[in-house]
């Protein structure tokens, strides 16, 4: 199986990449956003293709991977936009509970604000082919560390990154806020690796 990695997203797969992430990571953005189609529509609007990496099997994009540096992240609606789609009190609400899932980076760190891969792909080594790739630019940009967090709930995704290297660093309980937006999960893991 030949996958064709891609340092940045092509602008032409927007929308599948917006479907992809919306796809692999639901548990957090929809009960924030209220249903795929809506959290794709303010997903798109806000991509920053060069903060993404890209895996690609026969023309079709199968994983994107979302880096949040310093600088910049992968995807930032602003106020704005969530008001436009869900009115004031609505574009509020969500943009406090995107802030939930909002991690501040360091300098000489790099934070995974997402791995996505096709569902037809999964377990055939496109994450990891993307978490190797995003090492490997890291390493030549003088980044020290990778970070990330995963869902209590997801022990895949969690297996695979401590097999990658990441370490556990911390549990954060999001009580009272799992119920508040109905999060199918009671904590994140955040993790680490550093290079």
């Amino acid at each position: 199986m030949q996958v064709c990695y891609t340092d940045y997203l092509p602008s032409e797969f927007g929308a599948a990449a917006a479907r992809l992430y919306t796809d692999a990571l639901q548990d957090k953005l929809v009960p924030i956003l209220g249903n795929k189609n809506r959290a794709e529509r303010v997903l798109i609007q806000h991509l920053a293709p060069e903060n993404g990496l890209t895996a690609f099997y026969n023309q079709k994009l199968v994983g994107i991977l979302g880096i949040q540096t310093w600088e910049k992240v992968f995807w930032n609606p602003t106020l704005k936009t969530l008001t436009e789609e869900y009115g004031i009190v609505g574009g509020c609400f969500r943009l406090g509970g995107l802030y939930l899932l909002h991690h501040e980076t360091e300098p000489d760190e790099w934070y995974v604000d997402g791995v996505a891969v096709a569902e037809e792909m999964r377990g055939m080594g496109i994450g990891s082919g993307l978490l190797c790739r995003l090492e490997e630019i890291a390493s030549e940009k003088g980044i020290r560390r990778i970070s990330l967090e995963v869902t209590d709930m997801n022990q895949r995704a969690e297996s695979l990154y401590k097999r990658l290297g990441f370490a556990e660093i911390g549990r954060q309980n999001l009580w009272p806020f799992n119920l508040i937006f109905k999060f199918p999960f009671q904590a994140s893991v955040q993790m680490v690796k550093m290079i």
